[in-house]
């Protein structure tokens, strides 16, 4: 029998008071063949009504920030203290970065302009729904482990990421005794780095690429693993953590890039922008983040919460 065919769909509690970018989220969706149980609140007050009272059990929620009665942060807030397992992605509109650069600091697992909801909103969900439910599917964590490493040397293939980034989570989880929704923001940020040292690093594909490129985009992603040099590369991994923190370094035989270039995670007006998007995550959930010199190599450190 097939288990995959048993396993339910995942269910998204989308919240939003404009019927239109309902609309729209359904049929980006539907268009994507992208199969999920959609719930809607018209406000974050409405949403959180339906999380008490189990109307609702979403393994995510997708919130717009403005709203009447209680908008985007302050569900985020809400959700972090009473459901702390449960990831919110933001939608943002132009003129919010500000707004969305609280939200992120104070608990949203991730984020998606709205004027990129075509482009960006399956891939974001995607990648978090494969964190979740690997964090579902095993919940017994030993709690007797003081200190651990562990390195990998992994092909370009992304679907190594979701199981090694469940096995280091569990990890990092099992030592700081942390709640779901930090080791989702960690497991986040390490899926955003392995994909970008596949994807940019090794492969060399640009993200603007990736807009234009519409389907064709995957294609190009298997010719280039098929073809020399890119399919000779690896990316290395190495994780170490222990009761004071955690070391992640990631490694692309890629050509590298010039650091300086990235995105500031202080500065809100980078929320909008899709370039660096995955690093400008990984900048927000990690401590600290560190870049060797030929831009190939990223260094993570997420210090224990005293």
């Amino acid at each position: 029998m097939n288990s995959m065919a048993e396993r339910r769909r995942p269910e998204i509690l989308v919240v939003e008071d404009n019927p239109a970018d309902v609309h729209l989220v359904r049929e980006i969706l539907k268009e994507a063949a992208f199969e999920v149980v959609l719930t809607v609140a018209e406000n974050g007050s409405l949403a959180l009504s339906q999380l008490r009272d189990g109307r609702s059990t979403p393994d995510l929620v997708l919130t717009d920030l403005q709203m009447p009665r209680m908008d985007g942060i302050e569900l985020v807030e809400w959700i972090r203290r009473e459901f702390s397992s449960l990831p919110v992605v933001l939608m943002t509109a132009y003129g919010n970065e500000d707004v969305a650069l609280r939200a992120l600091q104070k608990g949203a697992a991730s984020y998606v302009p709205k004027k990129h909801l075509q482009h960006s909103l399956v891939h974001t969900l995607e990648r978090i729904l494969e964190v979740v439910t690997a964090e579902q599917e095993n919940h017994q964590l030993r709690r007797c482990l003081v200190e651990s490493e562990h390195r990998f040397v992994l092909e370009n293939d992304l679907t190594l990421i979701p199981p090694i980034v469940h096995q280091l989570g569990e990890g990092y989880a099992r030592m700081m005794q942390c709640d779901e929704n930090e080791r989702i923001r960690l497991a986040i940020a390490l899926s955003e780095a392995l994909a970008n040292a596949i994807f940019h690093g090794n492969l060399e594909l640009d993200t603007n690429l990736r807009e234009k490129a519409n389907g064709g985009w995957l294609s190009l992603v298997e010719e280039r693993r098929r073809t020399a040099p890119y399919h000779r590369r690896r990316v290395g991994l190495t994780a170490r953590v222990s009761r004071t923190g955690a070391v992640y370094t990631v490694r692309d035989e890629g050509p590298g890039f010039e650091p300086s270039s990235l995105p500031d995670p202080r500065d809100s007006s980078n929320v909008a922008k899709i370039g660096g998007r995955g690093l400008f995550l990984i900048r927000l959930f990690m401590d600290e983040v560190i870049y060797n010199e030929t831009g190939n190599e990223i260094t993570m450190i997420r210090n224990a919460v005293q």
